[in-house]
């Protein structure tokens, strides 16, 4: 459903539009002046977060991780983002939980909004994605916690079971990954910006925003970790499903093997072509040839054991 939220500040506004239509976007657009491009970029899903300066303004687009229970997929969640002197406008899908709940936040608390009384735009911008950063962690916590799973499950003889289940903590990784990727490299460029602009204070809030930089390392190392793991994972499951399979194998050949001469022995013995063949006319020649056979098998496999193959 599509929304319209504002919140007074004492030196800004926070303007929210949540499913916001075409002609909605459009006319933001044209109310504030907005680049066509930036237009554009709202009215259609992107691929990758971005920051784009402007003399008045700064345009972000920034992708967040959503873990759908349902479908056990990590997706992108969007939030497009204008920024200058006395307004923070911000476009989202309604997908992002912990967004809404921060602007709930401010929607029911006078005394929340009152903190900021004295504060720019670009420091609501942190705590919003301060918030936002801290909800990835959990995210992580629950991939960790799904590779000690199935460390667990592979060394109890359950690997088969493991082979979708590892696929799919592999893709949410590998998800995860790209959606954070460039995180970094926009607030590198947005602290740079709001440094350089004359429409920002960002001398009051760098040391904040440099603290979301290093949230961004440590997602990235402990994904790049993640990574590293479920492969090696990966790896083990596959080497204990083909120590497993090549064991059936030598079971299966030594059968083969064993099987072979007593067949041989058997096919001769069923030919009745020669009158001469032994045991053929005494009375106990069945069980003579019997008791060969069983022999040659009994023989075979001490063999076998001897050499290790059992």
């Amino acid at each position: 459903m599509s929304s319209q939220r504002k919140i007074e500040f004492e030196n800004f506004n926070w303007l929210d539009l949540t499913n916001p239509s075409d002609n909605e976007v459009q006319d933001l657009g044209l109310k504030y002046k907005f680049h066509p491009l930036d237009i554009t970029d709202c009215l259609k899903p992107n691929h990758r977060s971005k920051i784009d300066v402007y003399p008045k303004y700064v345009f972000a687009v920034f992708l967040f991780p959503v873990f759908n229970r349902q479908t056990r997929e990590i997706l992108p969640a969007e939030i497009n983002i204008f920024i200058s002197r006395n307004y923070l406008i911000t476009i989202n899908r309604d997908d992002l939980p912990v967004f809404s709940d921060f602007f709930n936040l401010f929607t029911f608390s006078s005394d929340l909004r009152n903190n900021y009384s004295d504060k720019s735009p670009e420091k609501l911008l942190y705590e919003l994605l301060n918030k936002i950063f801290l909800y990835c962690f959990p995210m992580i916590d629950h991939l960790s916690a799904d590779c000690d799973r199935i460390e667990k499950a592979i060394f109890s003889g359950h690997e088969k079971h493991m082979v979708s289940e590892i696929l799919i903590i592999r893709r949410n990784i590998t998800d995860f990954r790209k959606i954070t990727q460039v995180h970094k490299n926009v607030l590198k460029k947005a602290i740079s910006t709001f440094k350089k602009s004359p429409y920002f204070v960002m001398k009051k809030t760098d040391i904040y925003f440099e603290s979301l930089v290093d949230y961004t390392k440590e997602i990235w190392d402990n994904l790049e970790n993640l990574k590293e793991r479920i492969e090696a994972l990966q790896q083990s499951n596959e080497s204990q499903i083909s120590y497993k399979l090549s064991e059936i194998m030598k079971i299966l050949t030594i059968i083969s093997v064993i099987t072979f001469p007593v067949t041989l022995i058997a096919t001769i013995f069923g030919m009745n072509t020669v009158e001469a063949m032994p045991f053929i006319s005494q009375h106990n020649g069945f069980w003579y040839v019997i008791s060969l056979m069983t022999s040659i098998a009994v023989i075979m496999l001490a063999i076998f054991k001897k050499k290790g193959w059992l």
